[in-house]
């Protein structure tokens, strides 16, 4: 499994004997990476040496190194971009996924949800592995596509839920599935195409009356001045034309199937009406603000107030929807079933 971890102008490694690019470090490495390169010639900085290249291999034969001060586990490649280095680990799959359950769902919570999720992402990451094979790294280490912050994250329970499901993946068609998940579906789950507009087979929407078992991210409320939905829309996302002048109406369109907005119509003073997709108004005022596609416009004293219900994008599984039902007795290939009613469960 090939994980960027990042791109840093400068990164901090140290561990016990590394290797790099085949040459030992004897005893306790610490130094410094640095990425350039001119005349189209680029080049990796590791404190010992330089790597030519472009590229460096630094590995861990005792298992562990510590990057920027995090811990990490088997190998990291280095790779010169401009005067960024990419850094990309590579690591056993379960491992990697011991490393990211607690990330994305509560170390507290019920062992079966955990399950859930170590199936989920074991299959996302499948998936990206063939997708991405030819490039240099398989997926990222954020919500790009999974939250991972290597060993430090593990703990006996993320373990076991890796373990007790290894090579347990969800397919359809006999392909590994993009497994996706979100954080609450706000009651229904959603399809791929409402909201990449990417058409999969593999998903349809599920009534999930499990996303209110706890309290967990149901409701949210966010107040935003026209200036600043301008802003977002215009200058940051560039949704809005050039001629577009100031906001002066925000109106919701109608909900979809899942009860959630497809479009916002976004008017200014002049007259001129531009329909937004509801995901695109998401990213542009920020996801982890506008929390779900799932709210309504309420003027508000010359601003606007949304309040919605959900968290995430609704596609897949809904984690506290796995942890209401994990609360209710349910095991983990029942939750899959439920939230991937038409994909299979099958061992690699």
């Amino acid at each position: 499994m090939r994980v960027l971890l990042g791109r840093f102008h400068r990164a901090a490694v140290a561990g016990l004997d590394l290797r790099v690019n085949g040459i030992t470090l004897a005893g306790n490495a610490n130094f410094s990476l640095r990425c350039g390169g001119t005349g189209g010639r680029s080049f990796v900085d590791y404190g010992a040496g330089r790597s030519p290249t472009g590229r460096a291999e630094i590995e861990a034969p005792g298992g562990f190194f510590h990057l920027n001060g995090k811990l990490y586990r088997n190998r990291l490649t280095v790779i010169a971009q401009g005067t960024d280095c990419a850094v990309v680990n590579t690591v056993d799959m379960e491992k990697y996924l011991a490393g990211l359950i607690n990330r994305e769902m509560s170390p507290s919570w019920p062992i079966e949800a955990m399950k859930a999720q170590a199936v989920a992402s074991r299959s996302y990451a499948y998936f990206q592995m063939r997708v991405n094979g030819g490039k240099d790294y398989d997926l990222e280490s954020t919500t790009q596509d999974q939250v991972y912050e290597g060993a430090a994250s593990e703990t006996a329970k993320s373990n076991r839920a890796a373990e007790e499901t290894r090579g347990i993946t969800l397919s359809f068609g006999n392909e590994v599935i993009k497994a996706y998940y979100h954080a609450n579906c706000g009651g229904m789950t959603e399809i791929p195409m409402a909201v990449w507009g990417t058409d999969s087979p593999a998903f349809r929407p599920v009534i999930c009356p499990y996303h209110r078992k706890t309290r967990d991210r149901i409701r949210w409320s966010l107040t935003l001045t026209k200036e600043q939905i301008r802003n977002a829309l215009k200058k940051t996302a560039g949704i809005l034309p050039a001629g577009f002048r100031r906001l002066a109406s925000l109106e919701a369109g109608a909900p979809n199937p899942t009860r959630r907005l497809s479009d916002v119509q976004v008017s200014d003073d002049k007259g001129n009406n531009v329909l937004v997709s509801a995901n695109y108004f998401r990213n542009a005022l920020g996801n982890t603000k506008v929390k779900s596609t799932t709210f309504q416009i309420h003027e508000d004293h010359g601003a606007y107030r949304l309040t919605g219900e959900g968290y995430g994008h609704g596609v897949g599984m809904c984690q506290v929807g796995a942890r209401g039902m994990a609360e209710e007795g349910k095991n983990f290939r029942q939750i899959l079933k439920y939230y991937y009613p038409l994909a299979q469960l099958k061992q690699l």
